[in-house]
């Protein structure tokens, strides 16, 4: 079973990059915790979309990057945090507002 909350943390690790908030679209991949995560970011009626996949490409995503929330899917089920939730991680999302 995957954990979500792996998921929102290393999410959330990918927000604050500089590279997630960049006007144009944006390809990236990281890993956390062994996962593979890749992904696309863009600017869309005024918030950061984040659209990519987890697990080899099995594990789809979408996330909206507001001004302090997160919501979107993970695997097509509902997430949402804060992301004052993700500070208590020890995440610095500074640049994510």
């Amino acid at each position: 079973m995957i954990k979500l909350s792996y998921f929102a943390a290393a999410a959330v690790a990918f927000l604050a990059a500089p590279a997630a908030f960049a006007a144009e679209a944006e390809d990236g991949a990281f890993a956390h915790k062994g996962v593979q995560y890749s992904y696309t970011t863009e600017e869309a009626a005024g918030e950061k979309v984040i659209r990519g996949t987890a697990y080899a490409g099995k594990v789809p995503f979408e996330l909206h990057v507001r001004k302090k929330t997160v919501t979107g899917t993970f695997n097509n089920r509902p997430v949402e945090f804060r992301l004052a939730d993700v500070k208590k991680l020890g995440i610095d999302v500074e640049g994510a507002k």
